[in-house]
């Protein structure tokens, strides 16, 4: 487990310990390529500097190059000793500069504002990002707590302070995200235009509604099909008997199609041959043991109607327009902006 790269992904770059060694020559020239008559300030924004240092560490060409070096040598070198390859270092430096300007403007503009991350907000952050650690390491809070002690803080508290020193800018800089786009809208007109001039993207083809149990061997499979033949409820024998994840709610799956994707296909098909109301008539070999299939509805191929799509459609443009409208808030930040870049 590497707990160090999951509590550190946004503020640290990790540079990875590889088994080919790297010939000293190299080494000098990944040295050289980084720092060859550069300057110590990368940029003025509004008069904040932007040190090579921060551009250093966000673009991570140093450890880039090292791990070129490692994986193909030959390839690495022409980067490193040809002109060409200077040129594709420096231009990739300059559109990882041209981020942090940006990023630098809409920090200074959040600022300006007065926008501020709260107590009660920093602490629901915080809750998510422990939650999410306990999530993909497996651990409980005792075990998260040893982890992090280990990687050299000496509490909770301590990684807490870090990690809000580090990352506060880009959680200020979602609040005057939120703030610039939170006026935009979608009418129902609009949605509606939008739905009569993209009708292909709402075709459905024919779905059922399909409900299943799941058994591991087919004797219990045809004993309790045979219950079902004889008047058992279906969702019942599912509660009851199925092995799969559905069991709770009766086995359904909800509407498919014939092609519907992540289901086993001889399943698939079993399922779309049948009618509403109608069980299979034995049970059905997949991978994952033996079913009993009923479809319980059905909808015919079509257009899906607008008010049952408006939402989604609403959702989407809003999305697009915010898009648009940050950007055009970012573009005129720029335009106000002195900025000198010193590459």
């Amino acid at each position: 487990m590497n707990l160090k790269k999951n509590i550190l992904v946004i503020t640290v770059a990790i540079l990875l310990v590889l088994s080919v060694p790297v010939m000293a020559q190299d080494m000098e020239d990944v040295n050289e390529t980084v720092t060859e008559e550069t300057p110590e300030v990368a940029a003025y924004v509004n008069g904040e500097e932007i040190s090579m240092q921060e551009l250093e560490q966000f673009a991570g060409v140093r450890n880039i190059l090292m791990q070129l070096l490692q994986s193909n040598q030959e390839f690495a070198s022409v980067i490193l000793q040809t002109e060409a390859g200077q040129e594709v270092v420096n231009e990739f430096q300059k559109l990882k500069l041209e981020q942090l300007v940006t990023n630098e403007l809409l920090v200074q503009e959040a600022k300006n504002r007065g926008l501020e991350v709260s107590d009660q907000e920093m602490n629901n952050i915080f809750d998510q990002q422990i939650n999410a650690l306990k999530q993909q390491n497996n651990l409980n809070d005792e075990q998260l707590e040893q982890a992090i002690q280990q990687q050299g803080f000496e509490s909770m508290q301590q990684y807490k302070d870090m990690f809000f020193e580090n990352n506060m800018n880009g959680f200020l800089v979602n609040k005057l995200r939120e703030e610039v786009v939170n006026e935009v809208s979608v009418s129902d007109e609009e949605a509606k235009e939008y739905y009569d001039s993209n009708q292909q993207q709402f075709e459905t083809s024919e779905q059922k509604k399909v409900s299943h149990i799941l058994f591991d061997e087919k004797e219990k499979a045809e004993e309790v099909l045979t219950e079902i033949n004889n008047g058992a409820d279906f969702a019942e024998m599912a509660r009851e008997h199925s092995t799969g994840p559905t069991a709770e709610n009766g086995g359904d799956l909800g509407f498919i199609t014939a092609n519907e994707q992540g289901l086993d296909r001889t399943f698939r098909d079993a399922a779309m041959e049948l009618s509403v109301g109608e069980v299979s008539a034995e049970p059905v070999e997949t991978q994952f043991g033996f079913h009993l299939i009923k479809v319980t509805d059905s909808r015919e191929a079509g257009v899906r109607e607008f008010e049952e799509v408006k939402s989604q459609i609403k959702s989407q443009l809003r999305g697009q327009k915010q898009n648009q409208a940050f950007q055009e808030f970012v573009e005129g930040l720029r335009e106000d902006a002195e900025i000198d870049i010193q590459l």
